[in-house]
């Protein structure tokens, strides 16, 4: 690994920047027309239809598809002035999505380069999700967050994350039930906090009125997971059927099961091997390689939550072992996600531009593993100091990290 250059002022202001610019264009775009090509008029009319106790659902598996409780975290936004309302909600977005990034890449690095290249790579891959207002990007900080605080035995606050991610979207479930199968002191706090997020859509309408959204909210998500099975969508079945390969629901969700079992053993030799911020790596990077290529509803858009890990695994590369073909694959693999559906449709029809992106991702999990495989191989498992030993016995971890780790 090549030395890592004094920290930069100048270069970290320059990071910084390029998420201000990216959300200073953004607001630009969306103040013309603010619903055109977004989903932020879904989150509004639902937080709207909640106060007037309306149906959220169209149970058709479309429009406003997640909990009740996604209306509920929306409302600071939903409730302003439209435009006002828009450009506030991308500010907020961008800002979490840029603090997830420079968190993660903290823990690999303090070189304000890696920052720098990460939140290029972040940004590219966020641009379109963030057009479009989705809470993708919110979620995906939040994530990144939650798993550097679980790395640092931050429990609390890891919990308040994952719950307050799953309210507004129950993707982040993934990495919320990996945390809490891996981190013993996760469990009882997120239930505590999970419960907290149950119970709120009770304490702001009528029980019954709740009841019926929350049977709804089943209804609609088993069509939309339905239509996620039989259409195109940017996931590995999605691109299989592309190359002609239409498998069958139970074969789908068997190889989500085995992905699902595989992804977490691979988070548990890694919480229990590596050091605390390469584990907190990990734990983020393949719960979200595995939300790209398992979630049936994958879009282009949503390959934003993986770009922190592209970009972080590229800024590695280039400034941290100076390798030259590695480098260039992960910058084209950034670009090629950007513009994957026009990448896409040069080799396939119209409808069927959803291969490129699950593609790749597919590529970079494989990278990832091989990663893994290889650090746990290397490593020199020495005995924890008795600090760690002391503080693990008192919080009833008994895992066997090494002595790097806590």
């Amino acid at each position: 690994m090549a030395e890592e250059a004094p920290p930069s002022p100048r270069i970290r202001q320059l990071a910084w920047l390029v998420w201000i610019a990216l959300a200073i264009a953004m607001s630009l775009a969306v103040l013309p027309n603010p619903r055109k090509n977004s989903v932020t008029p879904e989150y509004r009319k639902a937080v709207h239809n909640w106060i007037a106790g309306e149906p959220l659902y169209n149970m058709g598996g479309s429009g406003f598809i997640y909990m009740p409780q996604a209306a509920l975290v929306f409302a600071p936004w939903g409730l302003l002035p439209e435009h006002l309302g828009e450009v506030l909600w991308r500010w907020t977005i961008l800002g979490l999505l840029a603090a997830g990034v420079f968190r993660l890449t903290r823990l690999a690095s303090g070189d304000d380069r890696w920052f720098l290249i990460n939140s290029v790579a972040s940004a590219a891959m966020a641009a379109g999700c963030a057009r479009n207002g989705q809470s993708t990007l919110i979620i995906t900080g939040l994530m990144i967050l939650a798993a550097a605080d679980v790395g640092e035995e931050h429990w609390w606050r890891a919990a308040i994350l994952l719950a307050l991610a799953f309210a507004f979207k129950p993707v982040a479930v993934v990495l919320l039930l990996l945390v809490a199968a891996i981190h013993r002191p996760m469990l009882w706090r997120l239930a505590i906090c999970l419960s907290v997020v149950a119970v709120a859509p009770y304490l702001t309408q009528r029980p019954d009125y709740v009841t019926a959204q929350l049977t709804a909210c089943f209804e609609n998500s088993r069509i939309a997971f339905s239509k996620g099975e039989t259409g195109y969508w940017a996931q590995l079945f999605g691109m299989l059927k592309v190359f002609g390969l239409d498998l069958p629901s139970p074969v789908q969700q068997a190889g989500r099961m085995i992905a699902a079992v595989a992804t977490l053993a691979a988070c548990w030799f890694s919480a229990r091997r590596l050091p605390a911020a390469r584990d907190a790596f990990y734990l983020y990077s393949l719960a979200a390689c595995y939300l790209m290529l398992f979630n049936s509803r994958t879009e282009g858009s949503t390959y934003a939550m993986v770009g922190p890990v592209y970009g972080l695994l590229l800024a590695e590369e280039w400034l941290g072992r100076r390798r030259t073909w590695p480098t260039i694959a992960y910058i084209v693999a950034i670009v090629t996600t950007v513009f994957n559906y026009d990448l896409a449709l040069l080799v396939v029809k119209k409808g069927e531009e959803v291969w490129l992106s699950p593609f790749l991702c597919v590529l970079v999990t494989i990278d990832l593993v091989r990663r893994l495989i290889r650090e746990l191989s290397t490593l020199n498992f020495e005995p924890p100091d008795p600090e760690t030993v002391y503080r693990r016995l008192k919080s009833h971890d008994f895992g066997d990290r090494g002595p790097s780790g806590t």
